[in-house]
């Protein structure tokens, strides 16, 4: 009875391995990775870098994110199919700084 059963499990093992993979789903939108250079007041260490790039990641969709505060810029790079500028901008000042300018590459 054991052997029976043991291999009537591995047959399901097996059976459920090679069960066909259910196809992506066609409604999602297509991924758009968009970059964008950030100039950004008021960062002047490595913490203020940090904290910028803790706030954006919070975010969906974002890929990467890399803050200088030597030069005052942050270029990220992000899904514009689950996040857009305005909402990292959001993100960023809410950490108490100010983006005076981005733009896209």
């Amino acid at each position: 009875m054991k052997k029976y059963l043991l291999i009537a499990l591995v047959s399901l093992a097996i059976g459920a391995c090679n069960s066909p993979q259910k196809s992506a789903d066609k409604s999602k939108a297509p991924v758009v990775m968009v970059e964008a250079n950030l100039k950004i007041e008021g960062m002047t260490c490595t913490g203020c870098e940090q904290s910028v790039a803790k706030g954006v990641n919070q975010l969906a969709g974002i890929d990467s994110i890399s803050a200088n505060h030597l030069d005052s810029t942050a270029f990220v790079r992000f899904d514009a199919s689950q996040t857009d500028l305005t909402k990292i901008t959001e993100a960023i000042e809410k950490r108490g700084y100010q983006v005076v300018a981005s733009a896209k590459e």
